[in-house]
């Protein structure tokens, strides 16, 4: 016997990132030991209006959430923007990445909050080492 299980299907989530809006914000700080790190957080904010009028049947928020929140693909391509976006913004390149998101309905939008954290390789120019 199969477990119910319901799933994201793929035109919901290319529709969830067609429509998305991306807000970011971060900065760059000391870690410890001589090592420097980027902080940064993520939106990700979608209306429900326009994502209802391409979703198959009634929009249901709490299945909507519990959907987006349990797919891999999901999490994973939100992460993959937030490391995009603190890429552009960080004075140096970003090594291993550590990103927690959270997904829930706010003021009529679905919101994909994704905070970041990277140690940053700093180059020999921008650290003055030569």
């Amino acid at each position: 016997m199969r477990p119910n299980v319901a799933w994201l299907s793929r035109e919901a989530e290319e529709a969830i990132f067609a429509l998305g809006r991306v807000l970011s914000e971060g900065a760059m700080r000391d870690a410890g030991d001589g090592r420097r790190a980027y902080y940064g957080s993520t939106m990700i904010t979608v209306e429900l209006a326009a994502l209802a009028s391409r979703w198959r049947g009634a929009l249901d928020e709490a299945a909507l959430v519990a959907l987006a929140q349990g797919s891999v693909r999901v999490r994973l391509r939100a992460a993959r923007i937030a490391r995009a976006e603190a890429a552009s913004r960080a004075s140096g390149a970003l090594l291993l990445a550590r990103t927690e998101t959270r997904v829930v309905v706010r003021s009529r939008s679905l919101h994909l909050d994704v905070d970041l954290e990277a140690e940053i390789e700093v180059s020999s120019i921008v650290s003055g080492h030569r």
